[in-house]
């Protein structure tokens, strides 16, 4: 986001009124993408729906509006506090959109209630949040997701991790690690230490935060004897591979956190079928900051960012909320922030480039229209220019398209074609068409 121009003097009377906002900088929190990271997060997000695609999942489109009634179904205090809302023409409260897989409970219980299950969706959207610390200030945020509704156990829950890296694969990341947990052994611990309500709430929030020390600081004033508190504060630490399975079993006693180390040994076998081995890692200690998460939960990451690039889990209860109870799981991968991550480590995307720039004088423009569609036809982008230029103007403005050739038309007869090495041939228009597009596939 661009910040706010410093004032200018102005000369005479007016000197002394206070500067005025810009009108051409975006509201806070909100910014402009420019042609060429619009590009790369368009080709990224069109590569990850490819690859979800692949997997069997399919395209939805739900409203970027909600009645706020319906997202309060499956959202917290904390995420229905971050949602822009406002009143309807007929007096009833509206709220954009802050994630998409509430939506999605809300269609599959809905509209599409007859459908068989499991039922794979995938989609691409905008969302807004009015938080302004949300992502270093950025109340918008791009993303693609895909839900997986229907299915229960591990080898969905494997698939779902699984889409999630080769999503990020396809959208040309390199670099990153997926930390897997279960949700379910935290709250094994917690129901066992019987806290009060609204320290509960603070030590879930300094988890997910990561905040040891408002954790220790919250624990030392409640009864817990110095086992327990012991037990919370190492249990962050609880991070690596297959072993520290082992070593969780050894500091619980109940059957539920239990049970979230075997389904999460299960997890993790099958993900080493899928070929992840090398980039998975288990952390016990991972807290997610919504309610609606069951069971197993992972995050992507990726180097010096420090922020999730994907995101996702087992939500089983929502769509109950919605008076369709099944069983459901599914990720979001942030698609402003895989692109700040391929920018950092220099895995940017090549960017669709003109194959051809089309100039004309004289005689040339009907021959031009012509040759310029007919490139199209065959599949290329082609820029026609709107103004007539004889060859060495024509190069100029060549340079500033920034196309692979030139083609310059001043009559029906031939057309100058002159590729990036610099040669300059004239050929007649078919074979021009022929030349390039041959080159072309």
């Amino acid at each position: 986001m661009r910040g706010k121009h410093p004032p200018v003097a102005a000369a005479g009377p007016s000197a002394s009124t206070a500067a005025t906002p810009t009108t051409t900088d975006a509201a806070a929190g909100f910014r402009d993408l420019l042609p060429d990271e619009a590009e790369s997060m368009r080709g990224s997000s069109e590569a990850i729906l490819a690859e979800m695609r692949r997997w069997g999942y399919r395209y939805v489109v739900t409203p970027t509006l909600e009645p706020e009634s319906v997202l309060s179904l499956g959202l917290g205090p904390e995420q229905r506090r971050r949602l822009f809302k406002f009143a309807d023409a007929d007096g009833s409260l509206l709220a954009i959109v802050g994630e998409k897989t509430v939506p999605v409970a809300r269609l599959v219980s809905g509209r599409l209630r007859s459908a068989r299950l499991p039922l794979r969706l995938c989609y691409a959207a905008s969302v807004l949040a009015n938080d302004g610390g949300r992502f270093s200030n950025r109340r918008e945020t791009h993303q693609a997701g895909a839900e997986l509704v229907g299915a229960a156990g591990p080898v969905a829950d494997a698939e779902v991790i699984a889409l999630a890296v080769r999503c990020l694969d396809a959208a040309g990341l390199r670099r990153y690690q997926v930390d897997v947990g279960h949700s379910e052994f935290f709250h094994g611990l917690l129901a066992g230490l019987r806290l009060d309500a609204d320290v509960e709430v603070g030590v879930k929030a300094a988890l997910a935060a990561r905040d040891f020390v408002s954790l220790e600081r919250l624990l030392g004033a409640t009864p817990l004897k110095s086992a327990e508190q012991e037990l919370l504060l190492r249990f962050p630490a609880l991070r690596g591979g297959r072993e520290i399975l082992d070593a969780a079993s050894r500091l619980v006693s109940n059957r539920r956190s239990e049970q979230a180390l075997d389904e999460l040994a299960r997890v993790h076998e099958l993900l080493g079928l899928h070929g992840l081995g090398e980039v998975v890692s288990l952390d016990l200690g991972a807290i997610r900051d919504f309610d609606y998460y069951s069971g197993v939960t992972f995050e992507a990451f990726g180097p010096d960012l420090g922020r999730s690039l994907a995101a996702g889990g087992r939500y089983d209860g929502l769509l109950e909320r919605f008076g369709r109870p099944a069983p459901a799981t599914g990720f979001v991968v942030y698609l402003d922030l895989v692109a700040e991550a391929m920018a950092r480590s220099g895995e940017a995307p090549v960017l669709p480039r003109i194959d051809a720039a089309v100039a004309w004088s004289g005689k040339g423009l009907k021959q031009a229209v012509r040759l310029a569609s007919s490139l199209r036809l065959f599949g290329m982008r082609a820029v026609l220019d709107t103004e007539a230029r004889q060859a060495a103007e024509a190069a100029d403005w060549w340079k500033v398209i920034g196309a692979s050739n030139l083609v310059h038309c001043s009559g029906a007869a031939t057309a100058a074609w002159t590729s990036r090495k610099g040669k300059t041939r004239r050929l007649p228009p078919e074979q021009v068409v022929g030349q390039l597009s041959g080159a072309a596939l």
